[in-house]
């Protein structure tokens, strides 16, 4: 009895005073793959690793996040001109981890747990606006990081301001939880930000409450499949030469792939946008992609990604493609379907609806690709409708959008102006009138 306690006692010794040092190895490099595997997910964003002190029991890293890519050159210019600031800015992140397969030290700090893991962490941040000089900012993210790798990040914003100059900052809180695992590429995401206020002498903007979620996993293709949503309760610019109010936003999107085929759907709504001498405006969309070859979707994503992210990101999209023409013409062979089941525009004058359908069957495997082809075999419809007054406006600011009405393109429909179209066999028919392709003068 006495032996068997003996050993236990020395595996405790193992796992309490042993297992840090070895543990705080695989910590960071799990920090180092999880940092490799966040920058290929975030075009534009480089992530530097300044500084890394490993300890038996607790290890401090400096990593540094930089808006570096071409996406964001004109900001860059645009701030670097206006503060004369050499460098750009950037976020300090500094980040203490306890590691071991039972992390002991952590119970010096706040939210520290013994749970089992490769490590217990908590972050803090600071701005740099370019001159070095860091200025520190509000909130914690504490995380934990199994033994598998896969990490649980929570983020937690008390309620708070800030004043610098003429500036003012008020925010409420947040709380942001983060599930993540980089070597199956899975995130689940659930937050939400209370209201903020920005301002200064003359602007000042309000932000509300804003709630964000996703469950989102990379899939053999290389493509991020499942849900993600996104709400902002309103926002606010008051300003002496401009205010701008916008009531309640809302995205949803939801994609998954069967049978090596993409299915994409997303929704959108923008409530109550009020501007200044055009009066109250509503936007929905609902649009939806299907049956897209998922590995060569796959690749023309990536081709368009690679070239916004390169030096000269205008030239790099006018030589795409011939890079990407055999996967479109893949996806396109392979049969797809888009559908713009709504979008509602609606104006002081009234609303602006527009529905459209595109089919394009799956071609012959065996069979050349032709363009030609693939546009007699496609079909699609397509519905307008808007008030006549709204065309009427229209048309005072261009005279020529008049000839849609004299060519029977729209037709009146009571109060409103409505377009029918089908398109089938490389014929079009728009409000039961056959129609040349391409249609005169257009």
């Amino acid at each position: 009895m006495k032996r068997w306690l003996v050993v236990l006692l020395v595996l405790l010794a193992v796992v309490v005073l042993v297992s840090p040092g070895i543990v705080g190895r695989l910590a960071e490099k799990n920090l180092e793959e999880n940092m490799e595997w966040a920058e290929s997910e975030s075009s534009g964003i480089e992530l530097q690793m300044e500084s890394f002190d490993r300890g038996w029991f607790t290890s401090e890293g400096r990593h540094r996040v930089v808006l570096s890519g071409a996406s964001f050159r004109e900001a860059a210019q645009t701030y670097r001109a206006q503060s004369g600031h050499a460098d750009l800015p950037s976020l300090v992140i500094d980040t203490r981890l306890d590691h071991g397969l039972v992390p002991i030290s952590s119970l010096q700090r706040d939210s520290g747990s013994l749970m089992p893991g490769l490590a217990s962490t908590i972050s803090t941040f600071q701005f740099d606006p370019g001159n070095g000089e860091l200025v520190p900012l509000p909130g914690s993210l504490y995380s934990s990081v199994s033994l598998t790798g896969a990490s649980d990040s929570r983020f937690l914003l008390e309620a708070g301001n800030f004043e610098d100059e003429d500036v003012r900052v008020e925010w409420q809180g947040a709380d942001v939880a983060v599930q993540s695992d980089a070597s199956t590429g899975a995130v689940v995401l659930d937050g939400r930000m209370e209201p903020f206020t920005i301002s200064d002498k003359s602007d000042t903007v309000r932000v509300g409450a804003m709630t964000v979620s996703a469950d989102q996993v990379k899939s053999e293709y290389g493509l991020n499949v499942g849900t993600a949503e996104f709400e902002l309760a309103s926002m606010q610019l008051e300003s002496p030469n401009s205010p701008v109010t916008v009531g309640n936003i809302s995205f949803s999107a939801d994609s998954n792939i069967d049978d090596a085929r993409l299915n994409f759907d997303m929704k959108m709504a923008i409530d109550e946008i009020v501007v200044p001498g055009m009066g109250h405006m509503d936007f929905l969309m609902d649009l939806a992609l299907n049956r897209l070859d998922a590995a060569s979707t796959e690749v023309v994503a990536k081709a368009f990604q690679e070239a916004q992210g390169s030096p000269d990101p205008e030239a790099a999209l006018a030589e795409l493609f011939p890079r990407i023409e055999g996967d479109l013409q893949k996806i396109v062979a392979s049969g797809a379907e888009i559908r713009l089941d709504q979008l509602d525009v609606t104006l002081p004058q009234g609303k602006v609806s527009t529905k459209l359908t595109v089919e394009v069957p799956e071609g012959d495997a065996g069979a050349n690709f032709s363009w030609a082809s693939v546009l007699l075999a496609m079909t699609a419809t397509a519905d307008i409708r808007m008030p006549a007054e709204l065309f009427e406006s229209i048309q005072m600011m261009n005279p020529q959008a008049g000839s849609l009405v004299a060519m029977g393109l729209l037709i009146s429909d009571g109060d409103d102006l409505v377009m029918n179209a089908e398109y089938a066999q490389g014929l079009l028919n728009v409000n039961g009138a056959p129609m040349p392709i391409p249609m005169p003068g257009m």
